[in-house]
């Protein structure tokens, strides 16, 4: 016999034990499923990190208050002077409505000197407009998805078009409305929410920021290294200077951090998919130990009739390779389709609201990628498991003696 004859005669057998066979398959399933579900939806949210950090630059850090001390120009100056540092940016931000054509939008309004924007955000560019500048006290730019209708794809503004800004505040105790219309400079292009969510955001110059919110001071400061691998560095030497006085935050080091955390997940998934496969082997072993024991006659026969143990013991093998082909090119589609299940509902459960009056949502989309190679591995591991499973049972079928067997009832 031929090796295809050796796979068709071990398929036949499968089919005369069906339900028997379609149970192991599904444990081979189920183990090769979750390992490609988890790689793809592994890679898929290492790439969105990648893209949502990919809007910051590498070499920004952020800093607030802690305690007591003021971000202002002197502070400004003298970070701006601690070595590795190119560029200190400050800012002021407040949580606003922007109303617009009889629609009322939340968002983040920044106050920072636009014209080093690409400093902190390397991908930012304009669908039309330009930044603001300095001395510009009724300019604003606005986000990608601020500019759009809450309601569909509509304009929510457009270029020249007046904006109304406003916010609450608590004077003397007593809840205070504060109003200004500014005029639209400029619309983004869409750059995907992220870190910080550019596309949400209205950006207006720094003089107009502290005046309209009346801050004395900054809300926080930008600080530009000169090299990424500088980061680490530079935020030592800021602590060293103000202790926990400042609140830094560099998003690589989140971004690391993330990546530690998501890979300690997927190794528990993984363990948890291997000892389902462990589990597909032993059923594998009991599937074939049992189909040798219910055809002791059948084997006899076999070798009577001139199978040699080499030949036996490959028609078994087969048996269980069959299952392993089966059930990991199974478990490989089911598992990319799984995949997308999983980042489906991943998305929906991740949405972020942008602040607690019900403003705009932070979209987080996952989308899995897969790795051919990671595919056919799987698939590989389930059969070479497969085979180890089935070797035994083969093995005590081929040592069978045709004369005893031929007399076992």
């Amino acid at each position: 016999m031929n090796v295809i004859e050796i796979f068709i005669f071990s398929f036949e057998a499968l089919k005369e034990r069906h339900v028997r066979a379609i149970l192991t398959t599904l444990m081979v399933v189920m183990g090769a499923s979750l390992i490609v579900a988890l790689n793809g939806t592994g890679n898929g949210f290492r790439d969105f990190v990648n893209n949502q950090f990919s809007n910051l630059g590498a070499n920004v850090l952020i800093i607030s208050p802690r305690g007591d001390i003021d971000i202002n120009e002197a502070l400004a100056d003298e970070i701006s002077k601690i070595e590795g540092v190119e560029d200190v940016l400050l800012f002021v931000q407040q949580t606003a409505l922007v109303t617009s054509r009889g629609e009322t939008q939340t968002s983040i309004v920044v106050g920072i000197d636009q014209s080093k924007l690409p400093l902190i955000f390397p991908t930012i560019s304009f669908q039309s407009g330009t930044f603001v500048s300095e001395t510009d006290n009724v300019g604003i730019i606005l986000g990608n998805e601020l500019s759009r209708s809450s309601s569909g794809d509509e304009a929510f503004v457009t270029i020249g078009q007046t904006v109304k800004i406003s916010y609450k505040k608590y004077v003397n105790q007593q809840p205070t409305i504060f109003e200004r219309v500014f005029i639209v400079r400029g619309i983004l292009n869409y750059v995907g929410s992220g870190v910080i969510p550019i596309d949400q955001m209205a950006f207006i110059s720094t003089s107009a920021a502290k005046r309209f919110f009346d801050r004395k001071n900054y809300d926080g400061l930008y600080v530009i290294t000169r090299d990424p691998n500088l980061n680490e560095e530079v935020m030592k030497r800021i602590r060293r200077i103000y202790g926990n006085e400042l609140t830094i935050i560099s998003p690589q080091v989140i971004s690391n951090v993330i990546y530690k955390i998501s890979g300690g997940i997927s190794l528990f998934i993984r363990i948890v998919a291997m000892v389902s496969l462990l589990v597909a082997s032993v059923g594998i072993i009991t599937t074939l130990q049992t189909s040798v024991m219910e055809r002791v006659r059948e084997i006899g026969l076999l070798k009577a009739l001139g199978f040699t143990n080499r030949l036996v013991l490959a028609v078994f093998l087969c048996e269980a390779t069959i299952i392993g082909i089966v059930g990991g090119g199974i478990g490989a589609v089911f598992g990319m389709a799984l995949s997308y299940g999983m980042s489906w509902v991943l998305g929906r459960s991740l949405n972020i609201e942008l602040s607690s009056n019900g403003g705009n949502l932070l979209n987080i989309e996952i989308v899995p990628t897969f790795d051919v190679w990671n595919i056919v591995s799987t698939w590989i591991l389930c059969i070479v498991l497969s085979m180890i499973s089935g070797f035994y049972p083969s093995w005590r079928a081929s040592r069978l003696n045709p004369v005893e067997a031929l007399r076992r009832e």
